[in-house]
């Protein structure tokens, strides 16, 4: 008997190209309302709705809401959000503080669930009596960076 070749039981068939590169093009960098940190509100520009900015803004906002954010102060968030700023300021000397905010920001950074913030780097502390003025640099996962600053009070 001779050896007879059986087709496969299901087609075998490649995947198109289009398929592929329309998954790879996700936008991680969703656009978001603007906030307006001075009123501490959604800036509507003098309209009776929010504007949006581009998803970059909406990176830069969510960075900067993290370092204004206690760790496990509120119930609203997961315990993966926020900076554990009272811990920090628990350490005996400014070099200590300086050393502690900077590890709690960068993972409290790289923990965005959206993956949009690939390293924190570049801190600079300046004190200014029982306050901090603190300035870092975040690269996103595009390459773009920006400058996030914010004060702190012990």
């Amino acid at each position: 008997m001779a050896d007879k070749i059986v087709p496969p039981l299901f087609p075998v068939f490649e995947v198109p190209a289009v398929l592929t590169e329309k998954k790879q093009k996700v936008n991680k960098y969703a656009r978001a309302p603007l906030w307006n940190f001075e009123t501490g509100d959604f800036d509507p520009e003098g309209t009776p709705r929010p504007v949006y900015g581009s998803g970059y803004d909406a990176w830069v906002f969510w960075c900067k809401k993290t370092l204004m954010t206690q760790r496990w102060a509120h119930s609203a968030y997961s315990g993966n959000a926020g900076v554990e700023i009272e811990e920090a300021f628990n350490t005996p000397d400014r070099k200590a503080i300086e050393s502690s905010l900077e590890q709690t920001i960068t993972e409290a950074l790289l923990a965005d669930p959206m993956g949009r913030t690939r390293q924190v780097r570049n801190f600079n502390f300046d004190w200014y009596g029982d306050s901090l003025s603190l300035t870092c640099e975040i690269v996103g996962s595009d390459g773009n960076s920006a400058a996030i600053d914010t004060s702190l009070k012990i």
